[in-house]
């Protein structure tokens, strides 16, 4: 049976838009369970995100998600004032890489809520908050010693 590159680009054009609305990660399952080519559907898969990714307004998500933490109220949670300064450093400066130190993984998961264009490195003691905070995209957990 032939492919129907119209569902192929309809396909693509729904992980692009999953990628654009913020989507953290993508399941592929029946492709890779009982489909026929499963290495196949997982690259043009990893292929649609990464050109979505290249495409991706960081800065208009940024004033977005600011401006959504504005009209939530106007006692903004101390975690958010700080992740959106942070980012908007990030941006006004050309940081390579974002790194905090996280007990939760909460922190990183706000910074990561501002669409910052760089990665944040989630350094936690705790190996979960490590595997937990990996499962949020722009994310990579570290563990680090415990010294206490």
């Amino acid at each position: 049976m032939q492919e129907d590159p119209t569902q192929a680009r309809l396909d693509a054009q729904d992980v692009s838009v999953a990628v654009l609305d913020g989507c953290d990660g993508f399941i592929l399952s029946h492709e890779t369970s009982v489909g026929k080519k499963p290495i196949e559907a997982a690259v043009m898969l990893a292929k649609a995100i990464s050109e979505a990714e290249q495409i991706f307004d960081h800065e208009q998500a940024f004033q977005e998600a600011r401006n959504c933490t504005k009209d939530e109220g106007s006692k903004a949670h101390s975690t958010d004032v700080l992740a959106s300064t942070a980012t908007q450093i990030a941006l006004d400066n050309n940081v390579d890489l974002m790194v905090c130190l996280t007990k939760t993984g909460s922190v990183a998961r706000n910074l990561v809520r501002q669409k910052p264009e760089q990665i944040v490195l989630a350094c936690s003691e705790f190996s979960h908050v490590v595997r937990q905070v990996n499962c949020s995209r722009g994310v990579l957990g570290y563990k680090i010693p415990c010294y206490l």
